[in-house]
């Protein structure tokens, strides 16, 4: 388990990666922390070390880790959330070593790893601040887990802060040498999301059998909850939801089997609905539940704490959508999106998309959380119309239901504001915080604040 994708020589599975995410997928139906921990282990931290044939022996580091040897990922910081570009943590390079220095947050199974995959800016003679990854020894002097976080749902593994107070590292420990990290980096973290997405289509199979098993069985008058017209079109939609991202997650290992490295932007268009819809299902599912559904003794309850990360990790939503939609807006990176919807036998979808965004504010936050979404719309109606991607016999009703949303998404079509409109949206918020200030039902709210401050 723990070398899903790895060789057989070095002692792991050799799964191609469509089974690896079909066992990542089913170990999320009944555990969301046990398929983070194989995701995080299998996709983000292992891929780095195997890419690094020149660090000292590679093969026994590997071997070890196929056989329970934990890894972690350190990207994430507390003013930098996973955005490289404002990494603080300091590699300085000199000729036969590292000293690192800088925290790292939210580090998943940091505690228990016993190697550490770190990213820092690199600094010294000849670094030019470039991103360099690095493997850390768990117990290398100076590098101390100093917070568990305490989150929300994954109750079942652990995250950790991690303070790095000037170890030392081999320089021959440097997994990206003279290169850059970040492509080592943004490899890693696209197979993640490919991980995430598999993560949350297992969560929401699960959750749809737990809600159909409860609507077998609960009567609402004379019929049971599941012959009621209205929960027969829910589940429907759900049931196509499913179809959709499991046509997605085919595409995306398929385009890997056929490049060698995820598509940055179908990974992220996958990752993105997956997780949407998983969030969107698991509270549909605990809302037919009724208050069992908000029973902590029940599954659902479980799932739907479980799921909310999806939407968070290896990339919140938002920045994905941002990314893509700039990226379609982009003449730099426009053409690599129009070969991707070409691909699929969808370039007239990518032409449309982007006639009808032509002349709207390129650099409006809203324009392109809009554009991301038409790209990631448009690319899963691109797959399910396919119909390679698919062997259900519901894929043209589920492409049906693509297009019913991207009918949907273009009623919220973003239009040119004025400065007078984005500026009463200004006063609006400023009008609201003085009112919460000033009242005596909603207190400022200034011990809370400081908490906030201080876990930051």
């Amino acid at each position: 388990m723990f070398g899903l994708t790895t060789p057989g020589e070095h002692g792991g599975l050799a799964l191609p990666l469509q089974e690896a995410i079909d066992l990542i997928s089913a170990t999320a139906s009944f555990d969301v922390s046990a398929a983070s921990t194989l995701v995080i282990h299998n996709f983000l931290a292992l891929p780095c070390i195997e890419a690094a044939p020149h660090i000292p022996e590679q093969k026994h580091i590997i071997w070890g880790a196929t056989r329970g040897d934990l890894c972690a990922f350190a990207l994430t910081e507390p003013g930098a959330g996973s955005a490289p570009r404002h990494i603080e943590a300091s590699a300085l390079m000199s000729e036969d070593k590292v000293q690192i220095s800088g925290r790292k947050i939210w580090i998943g199974l940091a505690d228990w790893a016993r190697w550490i995959v770190c990213f820092a800016r690199a600094s010294g003679p000849d670094a030019k601040g470039r991103l360099v990854g690095v493997l850390v020894d768990r117990q290398a002097p100076g590098l101390k887990v100093t917070h568990e976080h305490r989150t929300l749902g994954l109750r079942g593994i652990i995250q950790n802060t991690l303070e790095f107070q000037d170890v030392e590292v081999p320089r021959a420990y440097v997994l990206s040498r003279d290169q850059d990290g970040w492509g080592a980096a943004s490899s890693s973290m696209n197979r993640g999301r490919i991980g995430v997405a598999a993560m949350g289509l297992g969560a929401l199979e699960r959750a749809i059998q737990l809600a159909a098993s409860y609507a077998s069985h609960r009567r609402l008058g004379k019929l049971r909850m599941i012959e009621n017209s209205y929960i027969e079109q829910l589940f429907g939609q759900m049931v196509l939801r499913r179809e959709v991202v499991k046509a997605m997650l085919a595409a995306s290992c398929r385009l890997v089997s056929a490049q060698g490295a995820p598509n940055v932007y179908l990974a992220s268009a996958t990752k993105v609905l997956s997780s949407e819809w998983c969030g969107l299902v698991a509270d549909q599912c605990v809302q037919l539940l009724g208050g069992r559904g908000y029973d902590e003794g029940t599954p659902l309850a479980k799932i739907y704490r479980d799921a909310r990360i999806l939407r968070i990790f290896e990339g919140p939503t938002e920045a994905l959508l941002s990314h893509l939609g700039r990226c379609l807006l982009s003449k730099a990176t426009r053409d690599e999106i129009a070969d991707l919807f070409r691909s699929l036998g969808a370039a007239s979808g990518h032409a449309a998309a982007i006639e009808e965004l032509s002349g709207l504010d390129e650099t409006d936050g809203a324009v392109l959380i809009y554009a991301g979404w038409l790209t990631t719309l448009g690319l899963a109606n691109a797959v399910v119309s396919a119909g390679c991607f698919s062997v259900s016999d519901c894929a043209a009703a589920a492409a049906d239901l693509v297009s019913s949303e991207l009918a949907t998404l273009r009623t919220r079509a973003p239009a040119r504001q004025s400065v007078e409109v984005r500026n009463r949206a200004s006063r609006t918020l400023t009008t609201f915080l003085h009112d919460a200030a000033c009242s005596i039902r909603s207190p400022v709210l200034t011990d809370d604040y400081l908490k906030l401050v201080q876990y930051v």
